[in-house]
């Protein structure tokens, strides 16, 4: 068993994600108020307790979704440590904002340093208000290229999410052109509900904003991660934090190349992928580019609980 870690990003929120964490476990709740700290705000409230419409504002969802996968990640290796046994993954990647929790889990990034990062990422995402994005279903993508070419439009694939799902980017009337070409196609097209046009180049002006940060906050200052991420920039693998931290630099203009990064995943040997974190879409997506990979979710304590249970004899014990 050859595995990798996966974590999800933006659109696997929910009210209430983390909230059996909180209630029951000393760790969660201690990540939880750290966060708060970091933020200076209780950004816990809202994704325990809603409502919807202030969790999915892109601010709130990012270092949402970054905390709750933190806290399943530590309390999996606490749980696993206190039977004597631990997780030993090949590699690690995340879809779009799920990268930067990856470059946490190799530890190129610490936790104040990641939440910081990924608020002021979600903070400049939602404020890039030029855009829109669209999921596209069912069509291939050289038909997809062909219709945005025929639309005379800037629009491009922002996210090869699946052989069958991808996504498209740009501004606002040109995505409703291209949508309206591919409605008359056996594809379908649904607008997404996002702020902006991300991962395109009308993400620019936000990209040199994040990273003259990420050079204030004076990070990536390791000299390699621990396991290999697999970055959204071209799928391939790295250990290097320079390379590391100039494909990071490039993301949020960027095409999300997931389909290459599972096939790469597969080619280097996994046939097990766990996602840790809210939600299963990374699962799904998982499995429509490779039926042959293994894939496991775990959500909350119960689908962590039982992991351990049915892995137990599979995991690495720890040598005393």
């Amino acid at each position: 068993m050859k595995i990798a870690i996966l974590f999800p990003g933006q659109g696997s929120q929910n009210v209430g994600m983390g909230i059996d964490l909180y209630e029951s476990n000393k760790t969660a709740k201690e990540i939880f108020n750290q966060v708060n700290s970091i933020l200076g705000r209780k950004i816990t409230d809202i994704f325990l307790y809603g409502p919807q419409e202030e969790l999915n504002q892109t601010k709130n969802t990012q270092p949402a979704i970054v905390t709750v996968s933190v806290a399943l990640t530590l309390i999996l290796e606490k749980e696993l440590k206190s039977k004597n046994l631990k997780l030993t993954p090949s590699a690690c990647t995340g879809h779009s904002l799920g990268e930067f929790t990856a470059l946490w889990y190799s530890n190129i990034l610490n936790l104040d340093e990641l939440i910081k990062l990924v608020s002021l990422r979600g903070s400049l995402m939602q404020n890039a208000t030029s855009g829109s994005m669209a999921a596209v279903l069912n069509l291939e993508e050289e038909t997809i290229k062909k219709i945005i070419e025929e639309s005379k439009t800037n629009v491009v694939i922002a996210n090869f999410n699946s052989p069958s799902q991808l996504v498209i980017s740009g501004k606002k009337d040109e995505i409703s052109a291209v949508v309206d070409r591919i409605k008359l196609t056996a594809g379908k097209a649904i607008i997404l509900p996002v702020s902006g046009a991300f991962h395109s180049t009308l993400m620019d002006e936000s990209s040199k904003t994040f990273n003259q940060d990420i050079d204030k906050l004076n990070i990536f200052s390791n000299k390699s991660a621990k396991i290999p991420i697999y970055q959204n920039y071209d799928g391939k693998p790295e250990t290097s934090i320079e390379i590391i931290k100039g494909k990071i630099k490039k993301q949020m203009t960027s095409p999300v190349y997931w389909t290459q990064t599972i096939k790469n995943l597969v080619n280097d040997g996994v046939d097990t992928v766990i996602e840790i974190g809210p939600g299963k879409i990374l699962t799904g997506l998982t499995k429509k580019i490779d039926k042959s990979i293994t894939c496991y979710n775990i959500y909350d304590f119960k689908t962590l609980s039982d992991f351990i249970i049915s892995h137990e004899h599979k995991l690495s014990t720890i040598k005393p």
